[in-house]
C-alpha cells in the first residue's frame, strides 16, 4: 500500500505520458527478463537451488531497470515539451496518480505470483489477502511469464494451486507405526525411477497399475533418457523402462518394464483421518515410508509441469513428509491399498504434501493397453 501512493504521488507529479513511458519501460524490461532467465541460466548451467533463484531474481532487476532507464530517456523529452507549452493539465496528472497505481499493483502482483512458492517468502506471501484478490480480478500470467516463477522459487514440485489459494488445514493424528503387513507388502512393490538429463541424474519412484507397467509423475522423466527402474539401495542394478504414456496436465506418467510382472496393488478409499504412509525413494536414496494421514479432498486448480496451462486435479491435501525422489511414489492406507500418487508437497508447510486421487488416474490408466510405441521424453522439455 505504501508502494502504491508512492507511486501514485511520483505519478501525480511526472504527468501521465511521463508516467507511461517509464513505467511501461520498467514492465517491458521485466517481461524480457522473465523470457530470457531459463535460458541464461542454463546456458552458465546455473541449476543449484540455492543460487538459481537469486539469480534469475538478479536478472528482472536488471532487465527491469534498464527498462525503466530507457522509459525515462524516451518520457523526459515528452515531459519537457508538455511543460514549454504551459502547466500540464489537471486530467494529465490525475492520469499520472492513476497509471502509475496501477503500474505498481500489476508489478507488486507479478512478484506476488513469481515467489509465491520461495521458501524464504512463500508463508509470507500466501497469505496475503490482497494478493487473493488480485489473482481472482486479474488474467493468470501467460506461459513464458509463469515459468520464471519455477526459476525464482526453486521449488522441484509443480505449481499444485494459484498463487495464494493453498489450502491451510488443521493437523490430524498421525499413525503410531507404518510397520503394518499391508504397509510391507505395499513396499516391496514401490520401485526407484533414474533417468538422465536436465542437468544430472533426475531421481523418482513408481508402482504396478498392471502386469509390466508403472506409474510414476511426468515431470519424473521429462526431458531424461535411459529410465530405469530398480529396488534396493542407492547404486543398484537398474532395469530398462520404456516411457509409453505421457500426460504433463495430470502429471502422470506409465512406464513398461517387460521383466517386471508385479500385480497392481490393491485400490482403496481415503477420507479425512484415513491413515497411512508416503513411500518412496527420497533423494534417490534407500526405500522410505514415511507415517501420513489425509486432511482433505479438494480440486485444485493450478498448474501443469510446464507452468503452460492452468488445469483443475483432483487431490488429497497430506499430512506428511515428502522429497524430491517421493514423487511418483504412493500414499497407502494402513492396510497397503493404494489411495492416492503423490506429486508435490506444499512451499509454506514442510509437513503437507499432495496426491492424485484414485478417480483422477483412472483415465490414464485406462489407456496403457492402448499404448503404442514409446515416447521419446528427451525430445520435452524438463519440467520442475
Amino acid at each position: 500500500m505504501v508502494a502504491v501512493l508512492v507511486g501514485a504521488a511520483n505519478g501525480y507529479r511526472r504527468g501521465f505520458w511521463f508516467s507511461m513511458t517509464q513505467y511501461l519501460g520498467m514492465v517491458s524490461g521485466v517481461i524480457f527478463g522473465a523470457a530470457l532467465a531459463p535460458f541464461v541460466l542454463d546456458a552458465l548451467a546455473i541449476r543449484g537451488a540455492a543460487t538459481r533463484p537469486w539469480a534469475a531474481a538478479l536478472i528482472l532487476v536488471v532487465c527491469g531497470s534498464l527498462g525503466s532507464t530507457l522509459g525515462y530517456w524516451l518520457g523526459d523529452p515528452l515531459r519537457r515539451r508538455i511543460l514549454r507549452a504551459g502547466l500540464p493539465s489537471s486530467g494529465e496528472l490525475i492520469g499520472g496518480a492513476l497509471f502509475s497505481s496501477f503500474a505498481v499493483i500489476s508489478v507488486m502482483w507479478f512478484l506476488g505470483t513469481s515467489l509465491d512458492r520461495s521458501p524464504a517468502l512463500a508463508r509470507l506471501i500466501q497469505t496475503l489477502s490482497i494478493l487473493r484478490v488480485l489473482n481472482v480480478a486479474l488474467p493468470q500470467p501467460p506461459a513464458f511469464l509463469a515459468g520464471v516463477e519455477r526459476d525464482l522459487a526453486g521449488v522441484p514440485f509443480p505449481q499444485t494451486f494459484v498463487p495464494g489459494f493453498e489450502p491451510s488445514v488443521a493437523p490430524l493424528q498421525l499413525p503410531t507405526t507404518v510397520n503394518t503387513p499391508g504397509i510391507r507388502a505395499a513396499e516391496a512393490a514401490v520401485f526407484r525411477v533414474e533417468g538422465r538429463g536436465c542437468g544430472g541424474i533426475v531421481t523418482g519412484s513408481a508402482y504396478p497399475v498392471a502386469p509390466h507397467y508403472l506409474i510414476t509423475n511426468a515431470h519424473v522423466v521429462s526431458g531424461t533418457t535411459r529410465t530405469t527402474v530398480s529396488q534396493g539401495p542407492p547404486g543398484a542394478r537398474g532395469t530398462q523402462a520404456s516411457v509409453v504414456f505421457f500426460d504433463p496436465e495430470r502429471d502422470v506418467a506409465i512406464l513398461r518394464v517387460a521383466s517386471i510382472a508385479a500385480a497392481p496393488l490393491i485400490a482403496g478409499q481415503a477420507t479425512r483421518g484415513t491413515q497411512g504412509a508416503v513411500i518412496g525413494y527420497p533423494g534417490g536414496s534407500g526405500e522410505d515410508a514415511e507415517p501420513a494421514v489425509v486432511t482433505e479432498q479438494v480440486r485444485a486448480e493450478g498448474r501443469d509441469i510446464y507452468n503452460d496451462k492452468v488445469v483443475d486435479r483432483e487431490i488429497l491435501v497430506l499430512q506428511s513428509l515428502v522429497r524430491p525422489g517421493n514423487s511418483g511414489g504412493p500414499i497407502v492406507d494402513l492396510n497397503g491399498h493404494v489411495i492416492g500418487l503423490v506429486f508435490a508437497a506444499s512451499s509454506t508447510n514442510p509437513n503437507q504434501a499432495y496426491a492424485l486421487t484414485n478417480t483422477e488416474l483412472q483415465s490414464d490408466i485406462s489407456q496403457v493397453t492402448n499404448s503404442s510405441g514409446t515416447i521419446d521424453t528427451a525430445a520435452f522439455s524438463c519440467a520442475v
